[in-house]
């Protein structure tokens, strides 16, 4: 079953994916970077078969702290015009959020289904906090809401709940308010421009193609019942939202590892943590 939710999984990834190559390839950009996340998705695909074949365990307070501390890294490095989203390692960059926050989505619910609350609600205030200090509005956005909703159906008292909740509206709000002086690239933010650039047809087909992963993901949790996978496909579709109202980096179609990453993380730590758990 495992091994078959990585295979949808890949495929469904690969849908966006080839509508923003075909952009890229319209739009006169080299073959060095489309190229790149198609590899991207068939590396990761193996290491998330990897994964599943091994049955690593990982404890869902690891991956908790592990967010935390990739996201605060980011201050390692030098800034890009006051922003502070990327880890650099030789070779590449890598934004931070978008890899780590599928992981800790899994790692959260599992945390708040357990009542283990104080982990739970500590983990989801500093991560709200570093994405706000970052900033990273679509991220935040897309973090918070999921958040909130499985806050208010946390087991904490009721005063805790929506204090809780209207921190990380205050937080997304703020963060979204503050913005960013970041120029778009044609190839990651502008993706879509370069399709409809190409024809009308192709800008509501790469549309629909974004939105497969989200209603994959939703129907899914639906389906099974695991409400983590609702959270994550939540997750998606407001990233992707973000898009439209902001130059924020278009996952999957346009040029980037971090969100394809990302996303084999989530079937990774599914395996990994939820392996021998009910939910």
């Amino acid at each position: 079953m495992r091994f078959k939710r990585i295979l949808t999984s890949t495929v469904i990834i690969l849908i966006p994916c080839i509508l923003g190559i075909l952009g890229m390839i319209s739009g006169g950009i080299q073959t060095g970077i489309w190229v790149q996340n198609p590899i991207f998705i068939l590396s990761c695909a193996i290491a998330a078969f990897a994964v599943g074949r091994f049955g690593i365990r990982i404890k869902a307070t690891a991956v908790v702290m592990a967010s935390i501390l990739l996201i605060g890294a980011t201050w390692l490095g030098p800034d890009i015009s006051g922003v502070h989203r990327w880890l650099r390692v030789p070779g590449i960059s890598f934004n931070a959020a978008a890899v780590v926050l599928p992981a800790c989505i899994v790692a959260l619910t599992q945390l708040a289904d357990e009542q283990r609350t104080g982990w739970f609600s500590c983990g989801t205030a500093i991560i709200a906090m570093l994405l706000c200090m970052q900033p990273d509005a679509s991220q935040l956005l897309a973090f918070a809401l999921p958040m909130t909703v499985l806050l208010i159906c946390s087991q904490l008292n009721r005063i805790l709940k929506w204090s809780g909740a209207g921190i990380l509206t205050i937080l997304t709000v703020l963060s979204w308010l503050r913005g960013d002086t970041l120029a778009p690239v044609s190839y990651t933010e502008g993706i879509l421009t370069l399709l409809r650039d190409q024809s009308v047809l192709l800008y509501i087909a790469g549309i629909l193609a974004l939105c497969v992963v989200p209603a994959f993901l939703i129907i899914q949790g639906i389906r099974e019942e695991r409400k983590v996978w609702t959270f994550l496909g939540l997750y998606y579709a407001l990233m992707i939202l973000s898009t439209f109202f902001g130059s924020f980096p278009v996952p999957f179609m346009g040029y980037g590892a971090s969100p394809i990453l990302g996303y084999f993380m989530m079937p990774m730590a599914s395996t990994s943590l939820i392996i021998t758990n009910k939910y």
